[in-house]
């Protein structure tokens, strides 16, 4: 019974089948990317600086330590020296200045005195004379009280100080005064000058000209010096907290480097959130979930449009992967159950679907396990290799096995391999025996744990999506099914006819790799709509045929309604969508060419129209359903030849298939030129061995009475 009509069904139904593939595969990937961010979401904790830290915390990645690192800069930045370089021009401005300035100076001392020639007695300069004195100076600027100790200097001590002076600077110019240390080459000068100059004639006079007119000559090379202090700071390398290093030890009080490098890791609540992690694994899951689109795109396109084998693998991926995180946290990471989807999608869809599951399930759970903190090198190499060569291996062992027990003993085998991946890993970076053979066991338990769910959620997923599993199929190719039961009471030529057709389908299949278990059930359940009305049939009729006395027109419409009547039959009875379709193609819309030569007959080629005597089709879409038309048209035509030979049915065979190609019926399935000649080949195979020439077995009579005959009366 079908669901009701909803909004959104009606909302589904209008969207293009591209626009229905964007919203599973951009809903999926949003959902693997929740799972996969809260799962890699570092723990944040309520600290400041200060505190004393509740436990040890981890670099959840790689992180420089900037404020450290700027400090180390800084300090090599400071040590790097000064680049100097000379100016020669400076000794020659130098000494003209000092020439100048002295000259100024005499003048003001000659005023002094001419001032002092007009006392009677000890006097003193008015403000006039400051004034005066002042106007004559242009070098430097002096004090009233400066300009009063060279004012009262005589000549001899103004000429003393400036022979010596002058001579000390020349001095301290050939040996050069760097820039910045003007005060030092003063200093060198005053030990040089000062013993035999008046100290008041020093302070007052001689500082304030050397302030004036002395220079470096040995100035700083900016350039150069900015470039060696680019060059110290560039190699200055950063302090890096490597992934899994402490960052704060328990009882530690934090520190503000310790504080920022957790604000920077988004470790802090309510803090800096780390978003180049989720940005980074948003992209990294991209990839990952791209790579097995590509594939699927390039090898497997009709996943593209089945929509429930698609959510089919993206449910057991989802659920896998939860599981995985859940143990791998609170258990131990080598008991996840990493093989479960593959294990799962094989049984339930196939085998290349089992791989491309394994796959993108591998990348993802090696890549949230790399940016745990907690877990070590050999850990992700452990869920790498464990998870990529145990699913592929599993999916190996249970391509064309999917009993239960098997599936229990592949989830042992594949444990064992596990074990023996975590065993070799193990070795080479523990020398703990305990931690090895601890992991090996884990791994075990781990692929057991897959077989057990896998077993216990496949029938869940198959009443769910009513898949044509392996184990599905077997089951319903069981003789106590209802159908087939009633098929084989009521309907025993046509039971008979299916069960040849289901031997020819499967060789054929199995010749060309479709699946054989799927196009044999097919054919058990292919004529069940005969069911419905039995007596209509050849092989069911006792003699008396209905259809001698009915119109050509109404023969065909009862022939032609059995794959209707077929699938409403096998709706009821929740039989697969796959099995129903082959029902419904399984005659495509060929023409039922005997009633159509009848209406001929009967009215007359003008008054015939062949599209009113076709089946209602569609033509076969899928591989099995072609081979299960060939085989129905061969077997029931072979099956009516008088006297068949080996060389009779090669040509019924060629020749039916022949028409079947010429009438477009399999244009619409993945069959090529070369599967057709496989195709007929096993046709030939099957149907020569059913047909066999058999050997003329003699009369007993007619022995018995030569044997009367005999001189011993037959008697040995």
């Amino acid at each position: 019974m079908e669901g009701k009509s909803t909004p959104v069904n009606n909302w589904l139904k209008k969207l293009s089948l591209r626009a229905r593939q964007t919203i599973f595969g951009v809903t999926l990937y949003l959902i693997l990317l929740i799972i996969c961010l809260v799962s890699i979401s570092p723990e944040q904790y309520d600290l400041n600086i200060g505190d004393v830290s509740p436990k040890t915390i981890t670099a959840s990645k790689d992180i420089v330590d900037e404020l450290t690192t700027e400090k180390r800069r800084n300090a090599a930045t400071e040590a790097v020296a000064l680049v100097y370089y000379k100016d020669d021009t400076v000794s020659d401005t130098v000494l003209a200045d000092i020439e100048k300035t002295f000259s100024e100076l005499r003048s003001v001392r000659e005023l002094g005195q001419q001032i002092r020639d007009t006392w009677e007695e000890d006097g003193s300069f008015s403000e006039d004379d400051y004034s005066q004195a002042k106007n004559l100076l242009t070098m430097l600027t002096l004090s009233n009280y400066q300009l009063q100790t060279l004012m009262k200097t005589d000549e001899n001590d103004f000429e003393n100080l400036y022979r010596s002076l002058s001579s000390a600077v020349r001095t301290a110019l050939v040996s050069t005064i760097t820039e910045g240390q003007l005060n030092d080459a003063i200093s060198n000068i005053q030990q040089i000058v000062a013993y035999n100059t008046r100290t008041d004639l020093w302070y007052n006079i001689a500082i304030p000209t050397l302030r004036a007119c002395l220079k470096p000559n040995m100035l700083i090379d900016q350039e150069a010096t900015e470039e060696n202090r680019l060059k110290a700071r560039e190699a200055v390398e950063p302090t890096v907290y490597k992934q899994d290093q402490n960052i704060v030890v328990k009882g530690d009080r934090i520190t503000e480097i310790q504080y920022n490098i957790l604000n920077s890791l988004g470790l802090l609540a309510g803090n800096k959130v780390d978003y180049s992690l989720y940005i980074g694994s948003a992209i990294v899951i991209l990839f990952i979930y791209l790579i097995g689109y590509v594939y699927i795109f390039l090898f497997n396109r009709r996943l593209l449009s089945d929509g429930k084998s698609g959510l089919v693998m993206a449910i057991s991926m989802i659920l896998t992967l939860l599981l995985s995180l859940l143990l791998g946290s609170y258990v131990n990471v080598n008991v996840m159950p990493v093989i479960l989807a593959a294990m799962l999608v094989v049984n339930l869809l196939g085998v290349q679907e089992g791989y491309i599951v394994n796959t993108l399930l591998s990348l993802i759970l090696t890549y949230l396990t790399l940016k745990r903190s907690d877990f070590e090198t050999s850990q992700i190499m452990g869920v790498l290799l464990s998870s990529f060569l145990g699913g592929t291996f599993a999916v190996f062992l249970m391509r064309k096995n999917p009993t239960r027990i098997f599936v229990i003993l592949t989830g042992i085998i594949v444990g064992l391999l596990q074990g023996l991946i975590l065993l070799c890993i193990s070795m080479m970076s523990s020398n703990s025996t305990v931690n090895i053979t601890s992991n090996a066991s884990y791994a075990i338990i781990g692929s057991v744990l897959s077989a057990v769910l896998c077993i216990g959620l496949q029938s869940v997923f198959e009443s769910l999506f009513n898949l044509t599993t392996p184990s599905k199929l077997i089951e319903l190719s069981s003789p106590s099914q209802p159908l087939l039961k009633r098929l084989m009471i009521e309907t025993p030529g046509t039971y008979h006819h299916s069960m040849v057709v289901a031997n020819l389908a499967e060789a054929a299949a199995e010749a060309v790799g479709a699946n054989a278990l799927l196009v044999r059930v097919g054919a058990y359940y292919h004529d069940i709509g005969k069911l419905i009305r039995p007596m209509y049939f050849k092989e069911n009729q006792n003699g008396e045929n209905p259809h001698d006395s009915s119109d050509p027109r109404v023969s065909t419409a009862i022939l032609t309604e059995h794959t209707l009547d077929g699938v409403e039959l096998a709706r009821k009875h929740h039989l697969p969508e796959p099995i129903i379709d082959m029902i419904r193609q399984h005659h495509g819309d060929s023409p039922v060419m005997y009633f159509y030569a009848k209406a001929v007959e009967k009215y007359g080629q003008e008054n015939v129209d062949i599209s009113e005597f076709r089946y209602e089709g569609p033509k076969p879409q899928t591989a099995e359903a072609g081979i299960l038309m060939m085989a129905d048209t061969v077997e029931a035509a072979v099956r009516s030849l008088q006297e068949p030979t080996h060389e009779k049915i090669s040509q019924m065979i060629k020749k039916l298939i022949r028409g079947k190609m010429e009438d477009g019926q399999l244009d619409d399935c993945p069959i090529t030129f070369r599967d057709i000649g496989k195709i007929t080949f096993a046709f030939e195979t099957v149907l020569q061995g059913v047909f066999h020439e058999r050997i003329e077995y003699p009369d007993v009579n007619k022995i018995r009475k030569k044997a009367g005959n005999h001189p011993n009366g037959g008697k040995a």
